[in-house]
C-alpha cells in the first residue's frame, strides 16, 4: 500500500512541474491573437474550407474591428464564394468548396 501511494505522489510532483513548462507555441500572446486568426483563415483558404475561412474571417471582424487583419478580412468576406459560405449553416459539406476568384493577400 505504501508503494501506490509513493507512485500517486510521484505522479503528482511530476504532472505539476510539466504544467509549470512553456509549451512550444508559446510565444503567441494576446496582443497577436488578430494575426493568428488571420493566418488561420488564410490556411482555410488555401485549402479549400470557404466554410471554415468564412466563420474564422468573421470572428476576427467581431473581436477584432480596429485591427488591420479585420480590414483585410472584412475584405476577403466580399468575395462571393466566401460570402455564400456564411449565409447559413449548410448540411453539404462540398457546397462551400472551391477555389476563389482571386488569391488573397497575405499580410506580414
Amino acid at each position: 500500500m505504501r508503494r501506490a501511494s509513493d507512485i500517486v505522489y510521484v505522479v503528482a510532483i511530476l504532472s505539476a512541474s510539466v504544467a509549470c513548462l512553456p509549451w512550444p507555441n508559446g510565444e503567441v500572446s494576446s496582443k497577436e491573437q488578430d494575426r493568428v486568426l488571420f493566418q488561420h483563415a488564410i490556411s482555410a483558404l488555401e485549402h479549400n474550407r470557404l466554410d471554415v475561412a468564412n466563420l474564422t474571417l468573421q470572428t476576427l471582424v467581431n473581436t477584432y474591428p480596429d485591427s488591420d487583419y479585420a480590414r483585410a478580412a472584412s475584405e476577403i468576406l466580399q468575395d462571393p464564394q466566401v460570402a455564400k459560405c456564411g449565409s447559413s449553416w449548410n448540411p453539404l459539406p462540398n457546397r462551400c468548396d472551391g477555389s476563389l476568384a482571386s488569391a488573397p493577400s497575405r499580410m506580414n
